[in-house]
C-alpha cells in the first residue's frame, strides 16, 4: 500500500537545527542513501526493510521513526529533488535566460544521476500506484524553478508574453520525464544530464520561435 501522507510540505524559516535534529537528519539521509545504494543493486521490488536497516546499521525501528513505508522513500526522493533544484536555482539566478534554462537542467541532473537508475526506476515504476499524489502540481519546487526561469526569458523578450506559462511547463516536464524512461531503459545511454539538456533545450528552441 502507498504511504498516506501527502509529499513532504516546502520547508519555511526556522531556528537553528538543534544537536539531536541533526542527528536525526543524518539518521535519515543514511538509511536513505543505504536504500538506494540496495536499490540500484537489487532492484526496488526486491528490497526488503531488513535489508536497508542492516546495511545502514540501524535498528529496524529506526526506519519507521522516518519512513512509513518502503514506499515513502520515493516520496522523500522527490523532497530531496526539490532540495537540489532550489539550491541549483539559487545558483544560477540572474543568469541571461538560455543560460540559466540550461545551467539549471544541467546541474540538477548530474545530481539526479548520482543517484543510479535503480531508484529512478522505482519512481517510474509506481507512478500510478500514488493516484491521489500530483507529483507535478503547482507546490512542487521544481514547477516554482522554471516558472521564474521562464519569467527572466518573458523578461528578457525572448518569449512572448502572451505564452502560456503552464503549458510551456507541460513542455518541459514532458521533456525531462520521457528522458528519465529512456535512460533508465538503455544500459548504452549516455549522460543523464547531456540527453536531458540536450531534451530540454530543444523544447525550449520550440518555445522560442513560436
Amino acid at each position: 500500500m502507498p504511504p498516506r501522507h501527502a509529499l513532504p510540505p516546502e520547508s519555511s524559516p526556522v531556528k537553528p537545527l538543534t544537536r539531536r535534529q541533526l542527528q536525526a537528519i543524518q539518521t535519515k539521509n543514511r538509511i536513505y542513501d543505504t536504500a538506494v545504494k540496495i536499490i540500484n543493486e537489487k532492484g526496488f521490488e526486491n528490497v526488503t526493510i531488513e535489508d536497508i536497516t542492516t546495511a545502514a546499521n540501524v535498528a529496524k525501528g529506526s526506519f519507521y521513526n522516518y519512513f512509513e513505508t518502503k514506499d515513502a522513500l520515493i516520496l522523500y526522493t522527490f523532497q530531496q529533488s526539490d532540495d537540489i533544484y532550489e539550491k541549483v536555482y539559487t545558483r544560477i539566478k540572474g543568469q541571461p535566460f538560455l543560460i540559466m534554462m540550461e545551467e539549471f537542467i544541467r546541474l540538477s541532473y548530474i545530481q539526479y544521476e548520482k543517484r543510479g537508475k535503480g531508484i529512478i526506476k522505482a519512481i517510474i515504476s509506481n507512478y500510478f500506484s500514488y493516484r491521489e499524489f500530483n507529483f507535478y502540481g503547482n507546490d512542487r519546487r521544481l514547477i516554482k524553478c522554471l516558472r521564474k526561469i521562464l519569467q527572466s526569458g518573458k523578461d528578457e523578450g525572448i518569449i512572448g508574453q502572451d505564452r502560456s506559462e503552464d503549458a510551456m511547463i507541460l513542455l518541459l516536464l514532458s521533456s525531462l520525464i520521457g528522458v528519465e524512461v529512456l535512460w533508465c531503459m538503455n544500459p548504452q545511454a549516455p549522460s543523464l544530464p547531456d540527453m536531458a539538456v540536450t531534451a530540454v533545450m530543444g523544447t525550449v528552441k520550440g518555445i522560442v520561435e513560436k
